[in-house]
């Protein structure tokens, strides 16, 4: 039954991608994304927060925990890999506009690419990290949908207003899929790592890597809200896609995917308490 599960998640994860990112492209004009972009403060004091200070909270946590290898590197992927498609969800859930989740995770997906085959080696040695890998599957995953619905918004408006409410509940079906599958099919291994004491370090980072997003958007709300999401959900799916290629202990992928179940609780939960003042 576990496996059902597990098999059930690799299936609706690539599903939930795809038809969110293309959501986004249906209904998100680029010129709005292309105006976040200029805020260049917010941009830069996004990069900070996810490629500086986030990694560095993951490291002090992990320095004052003992954990085995196996979960370490579970933990340091979660914390190096930023720019994750679910920002998109939580945006929209907070009430916000979703050009500027967008513009965010578009930037952290970008570097992540680059910083993720330079970084992970220096920390985790014996790591050797494909960058075209991620780079290819990133943008098939999530580049080139947004793109492809940027065009069909563009040149079909008819077929738009059709398809995309549709692509919208997919994405949002897909979403509780993921969450249930990942729940049942891992909930094994959960109780194996839940007395390391692993998840609660997660849990930790999540909070912190919020409480610094939040802290870089300079007193304005909208950016304050967005900025602490997306540092504290990290890119899974790029983070996955490292532990497949590099690790043959399990428990690199269960960690991660564990961390990122709890993340994507607490900050759906975050994100509805955020939508309550927006």
């Amino acid at each position: 039954m576990f496996a059902f599960f597990q098999y059930l998640t690799e299936i609706a994860v690539p599903i939930y991608v795809l038809a969110t990112m293309l959501n986004v492209g249906l209904t998100q004009k680029p010129a709005t994304i292309v105006q976040y972009w200029r805020d260049w403060q917010f941009v830069l004091k996004m990069l900070l927060a996810n490629f500086i200070l986030a990694p560095l909270v993951t490291i002090a946590l992990l320095n004052v925990a003992s954990f085995e290898p196996a979960l370490k590197a579970g933990l340091l992927l979660f914390g190096v890999c930023a720019g994750a498609p679910f920002l998109i969800k939580l945006t929209q859930t907070s009430g916000h506009d979703l050009a500027l989740g967008a513009a965010t995770m578009l930037v952290l997906m970008v570097v992540t690419t680059i910083y993720v085959p330079i970084v992970l080696p220096l920390l985790l040695s014996g790591i050797s990290v494909d960058a075209w890998a991620i780079a290819r599957s990133l943008l098939l995953q999530m580049i080139l949908p947004i793109v492809l619905g940027t065009l069909v918004a563009k040149w079909r408006r008819d077929l738009t207003r059709t398809v995309q409410p549709w692509i919208a509940k997919l994405g949002n079906y897909a979403l509780y899929v993921v969450l249930a599958a990942t729940s049942i099919g891992y909930f094994p291994n959960m109780l194996d790592i839940i007395g390391t004491g692993a998840l609660f370090v997660a849990i930790a980072f999540v909070v912190a890597a919020f409480g610094i997003g939040y802290g870089m958007g300079s007193g304005q709300d909208h950016l304050e809200d967005v900025g602490g999401l997306a540092t504290a959900q990290r890119n899974t799916a790029a983070g996955l896609l490292v532990a497949t290629q590099n690790f043959s202990n399990p428990n690199v992928l269960v960690m991660l995917t564990l961390a990122n179940l709890l993340g994507l609780i607490l900050l759906l939960g975050l994100a509805k308490f955020l939508s309550r003042d927006n």
